[in-house]
Parts: structure tokens; sequence; C-alpha cells
């Protein structure tokens, strides 16, 4: 409910989400308070669960067309009223009474005459020193959160205290002791407990001591008085507590379905659809096994053959339907044990039966039990114990489970004298006049067709309020309570016979399987892993056996044997075209069965693996699988297809940018290198040309001076040479010339 809420609250009609829960709308938030109160009031800590659920509790939330909450509507089954009287060890009674105790204020809790010591209470200190606290809980801030949530709903302080009040005037039956004589009872007549539970309940004193330790038999002449001994005096005053408290329990429902339904009852003609959680108990055998047990197992039963027909009966069914081959699959039908329980001669036709005799008793009722049923057609379900006179044993889906018939009639009848209820109805008390008119307005019969009607407060009218079918509730006073004539509430309380607890609880429950019927069923199995109540520890023998009792094994096996995965051919083909190659894809809209005949065939070698129904496909265990995984297979390869040509899109791109980017860079550095290169050989053929002009000034100035000093050095010698010439040619002249003149 929490979830519901937090997710319709965060999607608002306007599109701004609500991100807080303190910011959803009321209606959401009375549907969150009805867990406290129902906890608070119903709920209690056993052996095996410290907030266990004593009574079934089927809640509608209700949803317009636009899938907002728009109300709410909550039905209850079988509360535990024994345990308001008697708790086993370690065991607690309702919460609310150790709440109260513990979070009242001083003054109030001094005015209903409470304390913080249960042990001071009879109808809290039977599950013995071990039973409370509760590790983790704090009793007076449960109360707190109580007290909130039937505020929340719409109970407003004065009246809460005037529910508290009689719940402390319960406490204080409990405590009224009755003193056991030869063959009667008596209580005294300043008994505090007495004075102070009537002084609650605004009656009479000395009328409630007197039918409490007294009966009337009313023959055809005359009314006969006659003394009770204290265990039926003690059974009186117990049941009186039993029948206020599951008033007060009816009340609380009815003024929460009151919130629920919207002003003036226009939830039911705004929903046009629903979300439906039922929470019941579980299958339960223990070493003593009574009235409870057997009723809360007949459920059980009632919805196992509900899990039956919506898994097994019913694939079955279609196989037939689809023309398909297959083998019949055997499984567990436990409808002979609903026959031997609700049968015209079951175990209930017979209960009531002796319920309705005056002088029937617990054992005459085991007795016509081994009469009628000990007989070769029901030896597989009802048995006759070996040991023990007391007992009787029913084999239900889960396990044998053997009933002690002592006090079967007792809870059965239920029965609150004819004199205490007309005391209660002339109580001067005006809530707890409110609260038993409550009960009887939850009576009323349902109008024709009632799995469909809106029965808290919808519009008669609407077309919509049958839209939603409602489980309807029975409650612990009948219809012909009601009915019983005009007068007033003494008379409807004191002369009508009110129904027996089991006929009460197999109507509730046949109309709660008419519900199931026309709803589209989801199941959750709660498995408890271990006994001692702790975290992280499992108990796999434990947890095997929930699995089998609650049918899990079971449906496991079954779905194996047949078909548990099927397809209409569209589906498939939908689901499954791309195991087929892309040309082919077209037919899977022309013809989706030839296109899902080709998937298989290509998928799927072996044919017993699948069949071909007129409008399905039958697949085995395990096949569904292995297509997820070819289809899982194939989009990967073809992601990766799709992937490689986009990156490979994506990475040319970005290397073509990449390598444009890269010759823009590389032209312009290799324009930054040639004009430097270009500046080197500048700087090059300048030095060179300074240097060549340098060298050739330097060599022509050495090249100078030594062609100079050469030149000089040849002037000098030519000189010489040519002064010799000179001198040897004036000589040879002179010779010449002495010559000829000497010759001549």
């Amino acid at each position: 409910m929490r979830y519901l809420a937090s997710v319709n609250s965060a999607e608002s009609s306007d599109g701004k989400a609500r991100q807080k829960l303190e910011e959803s709308s009321e209606v959401e938030r009375q549907i969150l308070a009805t867990n406290p109160i129902l906890e608070a009031f119903g709920n209690a800590k056993t052996t095996r669960n410290d907030n266990s659920s004593r009574f079934g509790k089927y809640i509608q939330i209700l949803f317009d067309g636009k899938t907002q909450i728009v109300g709410a509507r909550i039905r209850t089954y079988l509360l535990e009223r024994s345990r308001l009287v008697y708790q086993p060890e370690i065991e607690r009674n309702y919460h609310i009474f150790y709440q109260l105790c513990a979070g009242a204020p001083v003054k109030e809790r001094k005015d209903l005459g409470l304390d913080t010591d249960i042990t001071k209470f009879h109808y809290m200190r039977q599950g013995g020193p071990h039973s409370t606290p509760i590790a983790g809980v704090d009793d007076a801030e449960d109360f707190r959160d109580t007290q909130q949530a039937l505020s929340t709903v719409g109970i407003g302080i004065d009246k809460q205290w005037f529910v508290f009040r009689l719940l402390a005037a319960l406490l204080h039956i409990g405590n009224i002791e009755i003193t056991g004589m030869r063959n009667d009872s008596t209580i005294a007549d300043q008994e505090p407990s007495l004075l102070l539970s009537t002084r609650f309940l605004g009656i009479s004193p000395v009328e409630f001591k007197k039918w409490t330790i007294k009966k009337q038999i009313t023959t055809r002449s005359e009314k006969i008085v006659t003394g009770l001994n204290l265990a039926q005096a003690t059974v009186v005053r117990d049941s009186v507590a039993k029948f206020l408290y599951a008033c007060l329990f009816e009340w609380l429902v009815a003024i929460v379905n009151e919130s629920l339904a919207g002003e003036n009852g226009e939830a039911a003609s705004r929903a046009e659809m629903f979300i439906g959680v039922l929470d019941i108990y579980g299958f339960e055998f223990f070493k003593k096994n009574s009235f409870e047990q057997f009723c809360i197992n007949y459920a059980n039963e009632k919805l196992q053959q509900e899990f039956n027909a919506h898994v097994f009966k019913l694939e079955q069914e279609e196989y037939v339907r689809e023309q398909i081959q297959w083998k019949f699959i055997d499984f567990s039908d436990n409808q002979p044990c609903i026959d031997v329980i609700e049968g015209k001669l079951g175990v209930l036709a017979l209960l009531d039966e002796e319920s309705r005799l005056p002088a029937g008793t617990d054992a005459s009722f085991l007795q016509k039990l081994h009469s009628q049923l000990d007989k070769p057609q029901f030896k597989d379900v009802y048995k006759k114990p070996r040991f023990g006179t007391s007992a009787f044993t029913i084999a239900h889906y889960a396990v044998d489970v053997t009933y002690e018939a002592e006090g079967f009639l007792e809870k059965n009848r239920d029965t609150v004298p004819d004199e205490h209820l007309s005391l209660l109805a002339s109580t001067k008390n005006v809530f707890l006049k409110e609260v038993l008119d409550a009960a009887l307005a939850a009576a009323k019969p349902a109008d024709p067709g009632s799995p469909g009607n809106f029965s808290d407060g919808s519009s008669q009218g609407s077309r919509r309020s049958s839209m939603i079918p409602d489980p309807g509730r029975s409650s612990l006073v009948s219809s012909s309570t009601t009915a019983s004539g005009s007068g007033g509430g003494a008379k409807k309380l004191g002369a009508a016979r009110k129904p027996t607890l089991g006929s009460i609880f197999k109507g509730s429950l046949i109309s709660l399987m008419e519900t199931l019927g026309v709803t589209d069923v989801h199941y959750i199995r709660c498995i408890k892993p271990n006994e001692a109540k702790r975290a992280w520890e499992f108990a796999p023998q434990q947890v095997l056996g929930q699995l089998r009792a609650c049918g899990v094994l079971e449906t496991i096996r079954i779905s194996c044997a047949g078909y548990p995965n099927r397809w209409t051919f569209e589906e498939f083909a939908e689901r499954y075209y791309m195991l087929l190659k892309s040309d082919l894809w077209q037919q899977g809209a022309q013809d989706p069965k030839a296109f899902s005949k080709m998937i298989l065939g290509n998928t799927l070698k072996d044919e017993d693996k699948y069949q071909i129904g007129l409008t399905k496909i039958f697949l085995r265990a395990g096949m569904l699988a292995y297509l997820e995984s070819r289809r899982l297979d194939r989009l990967n390869s073809l992601a990766t297809l799709i992937q490689k040509n986009f990156k490979r899109t994506v990475e040319r791109r970005r290397y073509l940018k990449m390598r444009q980017a890269a010759i823009r860079l590389q032209t312009w550095w290799r324009g930054v290198l040639a004009r430097k290169q270009v500046i080197a050989i500048r700087k090059e053929v300048l030095a060179r040309r300074l240097q060549k002009v340098a060298r050739m000034f330097l060599q022509r100035r050495r090249f100078m001076e030594i062609h100079n000093s050469v030149v000089k050095l040849q002037a000098v010698i030519r000189g010489a040479q040519a002064r010799k010439i000179s001198r040897n040619e004036r000589l040879y002249n002179g010779a010449v010339l002495l010559q000829s003149l000497f010759r001549g």
C-alpha cells in the first residue's frame, strides 16, 4: 500500500512530481493509516511471528481512468476472537491492549483502571513472563502511531478514548472473579472489576452478574432460571468479551471503509479499475489443533484449489482448446478434501447441525463425523486416529492434520446468551450503541450479484459501482438479525438466532472466491526461513517443507512436464523476427503463423520442444530461455554491426577531420620550416658570398704580395741577367769590334 500510494503521489495529474509522501492526497494518507490500525487491533505475537495477522484481510485500492487512487475498501475474515481470552505460552493478546497500558497518559490510565504491569490482567498475562515486551518494539510509541492513524481516518480524539474505554472494560471483564461452588457459581457484589467494566459499558452490574452465573431456559409455558457452574460461567463471561471485541473490530473496519469511500461514497462511482491484495493466514498445524486451525486450513484449501485451477486445470484446458498433442498431467486435486469439509454432509454441515441442538456436545459431533465420513469413499481424506477418541484427521493438500473435537461446538456457536445481548442493547453508553449498530449494519444482506456491488456507501444507481467486484463480508450477526423485526436494538440482538461462525466463514470465503475468479490473479508465497525469528538464517528442510506444502514444487513439476510458455503468433513473430534474415521479415506482417513456423524450424531442430496450436505457440520449459538467448545473441550481433558501421562512420569523419587538420598543420609547419630553410639558405648564401669576398680579398692580397715579391725578384734577377747579358754583349761587341779592328 505504501508503494502504490507513493508512486501515485509522485505522478500527480498536473505532471509535477510530488516527491514527499506528506504531500500525497488525503485518500492516500488514509489508505496508509489503515495498516497501523488493523495491525494494532488484529495482530498479535505468536510463536512464529512477532506481528502475526490473526484475521484475513482483502483490500481493494480503487483507481480512476487516469490511474489515480480515488479510494479503497477492506474486507476482513475470521478474526481470531479466542485470542482475546486465551493466549498460548510466549504469545500475546492483540497489540492494542499492550499499547494502551504502555502509552496512555497517567491520568487517563488511572481513570480507566489500567496499569503498566500487565500481569494484573488475566487476558494479558497468560502468555507468561517471556511473552512481552517484544524485542525492538516500543508499545508506547506504537500507541501514539495508532492514535495518529485513527485521527487520519476520521476518528477524533474524544471517540478514540471511547474506544480505549471499551478496551479497558474488556480487560476488566477478564478480571471478574467467579467463585465455583458445587453445582453453580457466584460473583461478589462488590467485585471491583465487575463494577468497573459495567460502569464503562453503561449497563447494570446486577444484571450482568445475574446472567453471567445463571441461564434462562424458555419453554412453551414458562421460563426456568438455573445456575451455571464455574466453567460454564467463565465461558459466558469470555463470550461477552469476545462478542464486544468483534463488534468493535467490525465498527473500526466500517469507519475505515467509510473514510476510504470518499465524500458521499464517490470513490465507487469514479473507480474504473482496482488492485486487490489478499493477505490471509497461511496453513497451520500444531501439536493441538482446534476450530481456528480448521477454518484457517479450510480457507487455504479453497485458495489452493483456486491456485490449482489457475495453474493446472486452465493450462490443460487450453491445450485441448488449441488442439495440440500432449499427455494429461497428473496433479493432486484437493476437491475431495473440500467436499469433506463443506459438502452436504461434510464437517461444517454436521458441525452446524450439532451446534443447533440444545443437547449437542463435542462427543456427539465427533460420533456423527465418524458415522458419516469414516467410509471407503472418504478414506483418502477423512481418517479416524488409531489412538484417542476425541479427535479426527483430515488429509489436507499440505499435510495430514489431526483436530481435537473438544471446543468445536462452543467456538462454532460463539454463543452470547440472549439476556446478555438484551442487556448490552439497553446500554446507556452511546458509543457502545453505535458499535453494536455498526455490527448490525455490516450484516445486512448484499444485493443480488453481490460480487459486483460496493457496499460501503457506493452509489446505488452508478454503473461504475458494478465494475469493481466486491467480495462482501459476513458479520458476526446474521442478516436475519437485522430483519428480525422493527423493534429496538434489544429485540434485534436478542430475538434472532445468530448464524454459526463456520457458516459465516464459509459464506464469506465463497464470496471471496467469486471475486478472485473475475480478477487477474498473481500469487506471492511467503516463506519463513527459520523458527527462531532471526535474520540471515536459513533452515533448508523447513523451507523445503513450506515449498512442498504451498504447492510450489508441484507447480514446478507440472510446468516442466507441460508447456509453460505460450505466445500468440503475432507476439512471437514480433519478438523473434530477427532470428531470420532481413529479406524475410516482410512475411511476418503478412502471415504471422507461417513466419513463426519458419522461426521455430530455423531455431529449434527438435520438434518435441514446441507445439503449434490454433492461435498460439507452446514451448517446453527452457525453450523460452533458449530463444531469448538466441535473440539476445542476434540482437547483440546486429547491435555490433550497427555499432561497427556507426563507429566506422564516426571514426572516418573523425579521421578526415584529423587528416584535414593535420594537413593544415603540416602545411603551416612546412611553410614555417620552408621559410626557416629559405632564410637559412639566404644566410648561407650571404655568408658564402661574404666568405668568398673575404677569402678573395685575402687571397688576392696574398697573391699580390707574392706576385709583387716575385715580380721584384724577377726584376732583380732579370735586371741582373740583363745587365750580365748587356755586359756580355758589350764585351762581345767590344771583342768583335776589337777583332774587326784588329783584322780589319
